[in-house]
C-alpha cells in the first residue's frame, strides 16, 4: 500500500492510498479537482472512493466535483451510512471528534461548532491506519494500530498567544505536538509501525522539533511529516520493522 500526500495545510488538504493493484482511496479532498487528478497522474478510472472528514473548504473543496464524476464520497458529518467501495478491500469506520461531553472541538469562523470526523481504515495489505485531522483531543482508544496520519498544528511555545489574533483559532480544534504525543503513547504497541505527521501551521510549527518529540513516544515506529508528493509504503505485519 502507497500513501501519498497530494496537498497539505491551511490551503489545501489531500491524501491518497493507492494499492498494489491500483486501487485508490482519497483521504480529504480539499484542493481543485484538476490538481487531485494531477496528483493521481490523471488515473481517475481506479479511484474506489473519497473520505472527507469535515465540511471546511481546505477540506472539502472538491467534494461535488467527485460526486458529479460518480465517484463514492464519504462525509459522515453529511451521512453516516455506509456506503461500498471499489472492490470491498478497503474497510472504512467513522468516529466523532468530541470531547468527553460532546462537544465539537474544530470551529467555524463564526466560532460556532464544526463536526469533524476521523477514520479508521483498514485494508489486507496494511493492516489498520487512522486518519485524523482538526481536533484539539482524540477521547478514543484504538488497538493495534499499524498506520497513523494525524493532523498536528502547533507547538504551544511558538505560538504568540499575546500578539497573534488567530491564537486563539490555533488552540481551539487543532492538535498541539505535545497532545498529539500523548495520544499517540496512550495507542502504542509494537504494531505501530508508521506516524506521519500532516497539516502543520505554517508559523507555529517546526518539522524537526516535531518528529524529536514523537520519536520519544513512537520509539520502534517510522516518524516523518507530509510534504506535497511524499510518499510512504504502508505494510501489515505483527512487529514494526524498525
Amino acid at each position: 500500500m502507497k500513501l501519498k500526500c497530494i496537498a497539505s495545510g491551511s490551503f489545501g488538504n489531500c491524501y491518497t492510498l493507492t494499492a498494489n493493484d491500483g486501487e485508490t482511496l482519497i483521504l480529504d479532498c480539499g484542493i481543485p479537482l484538476m490538481k487531485i487528478k494531477e496528483g493521481l497522474n490523471w488515473n481517475i478510472k481506479d479511484v474506489a472512493g473519497c473520505v472527507v472528514t469535515h465540511a471546511h473548504n481546505d477540506h472539502s473543496r472538491a467534494l461535488n466535483d467527485l460526486k458529479d464524476m460518480r465517484i463514492p464520497v464519504f462525509a459522515p458529518y453529511i451521512s453516516l451510512n455506509p456506503m461500498a467501495l471499489g472492490s470491498g478491500k478497503f474497510k472504512i469506520a467513522a468516529f466523532d471528534l468530541t470531547t468527553i461531553d460532546g462537544r465539537w472541538t474544530h470551529t467555524n469562523a463564526d466560532s460556532t461548532e464544526c463536526p469533524c470526523y476521523g477514520f479508521m481504515i483498514t485494508h489486507p495489505e496494511m493492516g489498520k491506519m487512522l486518519y485524523i485531522t482538526d481536533t484539539e483531543l482524540i477521547k478514543w482508544r484504538f488497538k493495534d494500530i499499524n498506520h497513523i496520519l494525524l493532523g498536528v498544528n502547533y507547538d504551544k511555545d511558538l505560538v504568540d498567544k499575546d500578539n497573534d489574533p488567530k491564537a486563539q483559532h490555533v488552540f481551539r480544534g487543532h492538535m498541539s505536538i505535545d497532545t498529539a504525543c500523548d495520544f499517540v503513547n496512550a495507542n502504542y504497541s509494537d504494531h505501530l509501525q508508521n506516524v506521519i505527521m500532516c497539516h502543520l501551521s505554517s508559523e507555529n510549527a517546526d518539522k524537526d522539533l516535531f518528529i524529536e518529540k514523537m520519536k520519544k513516544v513512537a520509539y520502534k515506529a517510522n516518524v516523518d511529516v507530509v510534504e506535497p508528493g511524499n510518499e510512504w509504503i504502508l505494510r501489515k505485519g505483527d512487529e514494526c520493522p524498525f
